[in-house]
């Protein structure tokens, strides 16, 4: 059967001329080389990068293990739940129609026209054939590039934890212009911040800093990613000493030491006007502490005024603590398709209770009341 798409495993096999005209000059996170990074540190066993290229658009994947203890933490129920308790027993192949370590980034293209359900019909069947998976993921940015939405209703959608992002003001040309706009309870935070961490040397790491660190760096980072309520597979960071040689994204990477020791560090992608704050690691020895946390939320505000960016993107963890800072929570939903009929009615009822942890907003700014 002819299919309207062409799907590959690796960017070796992409007609990398055609997927990257595709894009035109549209998300640079989506280019070949930048996707080429990650494919290079995948381990098959836990993650398996899929091209989708249609003729008028691209879509990239990940088929990937999710654990069920991680969605279990998502389950909307009371204090015990046997429902809640067996999820925990399973273990799941996905199919997530994005890059599962950038969930806030759109990871389709389709210029004109979006994709009808004919074809995604055929998409979801081709892939459920060739890669033995029942379960498919489709993030809120994916679902938008279905044509009418059709497909939401033989999908069960749920809202996931939001998208933090902080609006920087034009008028900021310095982290005192944003410490000037908050109110005093906020601006005594971010004194105490200051003053826990100002016993830590911070600095700018190049690549070969990258290099002679790395399993360090990935200790920490690997502390944060093993804490988190829900995650995928976690990201090998050799693709790092990539990041910081690529030229089309600009990617930081700041060492937080003590003592000559390392115990923090964050991540920064700066693209367009938009600063991507992500991937961190901590010494949770150290963190209270030093407000190694605290001051890397404060450190990514001055960061962005600096680059006179638009907004910073925090990301889906800790909505509340991010919201203290300013950053203001977009509402997100993903969908789970499940193509065995029988798997889909014994399962869709968990789904259907699957929801973020209530938090409460908060305001720093002077211009709106807190509460």
């Amino acid at each position: 059967m002819n299919v309207p798409f062409k799907i590959s495993r690796s960017v070796k096999d992409l007609d990398e001329n055609q997927w990257n005209q595709v894009l035109k000059k549209e998300n640079p996170f989506l280019k070949s080389s930048f996707l080429e990074i990650f494919e290079k540190s995948y381990n098959p066993e836990n993650i398996i990068p899929i091209y989708i290229n249609f003729n008028h658009g691209v879509i990239y994947g990940h088929l990937i293990k999710i654990q069920g203890a991680k969605i279990a933490n998502y389950f909307n129920s009371g204090r015990f739940s046997i429902k809640k308790q067996f999820l925990k027993t399973i273990n799941f192949q996905f199919f997530c129609f994005g890059n599962s370590h950038f969930s806030n980034i759109s990871s389709n293209y389709f210029e004109k026209e979006k994709i009808n359900e004919i074809d995604f019909k055929l998409l979801l069947k081709h892939l459920k054939r060739e890669y033995k998976t029942n379960f498919f993921l489709l993030p809120d940015h994916f679902l938008s590039a279905l044509k009418d939405g059709k497909f939401e209703k033989m999908s069960s959608v749920f809202e996931i934890d939001p998208d933090m992002v902080l609006s920087v003001d034009s008028k900021w040309r310095s982290f005192q212009d944003y410490f000037d706009s908050i109110q005093s309870k906020y601006k005594k935070r971010v004194r105490k911040v200051l003053k826990d961490s100002s016993s830590l040397f911070i600095k700018k790491l190049s690549p070969n800093d990258i290099k002679v660190l790395i399993p360090k760096l990935q200790t920490l980072y690997n502390n944060v990613h093993q804490k988190s309520s829900f995650s995928g597979p976690s990201l090998d960071l050799y693709t790092y000493i990539s990041f910081a040689e690529h030229s089309e994204i600009e990617f930081i990477l700041y060492g937080y030491f003590y003592n000559e020791e390392i115990v923090a560090f964050s991540s920064e992608f700066f693209s367009g006007k938009d600063l991507y704050s992500y991937f961190i690691g901590l010494n949770y020895d150290y963190n209270k502490k030093y407000s190694l946390y605290n001051r890397i939320l404060y450190d990514s505000i001055e960061h962005g005024i600096d680059k006179k960016a638009t907004k910073i993107i925090y990301g889906r963890t800790a909505s509340e603590f991010k919201s203290t800072i300013g950053a203001i929570p977009i509402k997100s939903k993903s969908a789970i398709y499940i193509s065995n009929q029988f798997l889909r009615l014994l399962l869709y009822p968990f789904v259907r209770n699957l929801s973020p942890k209530s938090w409460t907003r908060r305001n720093p700014y002077k211009a709106i009341e807190n509460e």
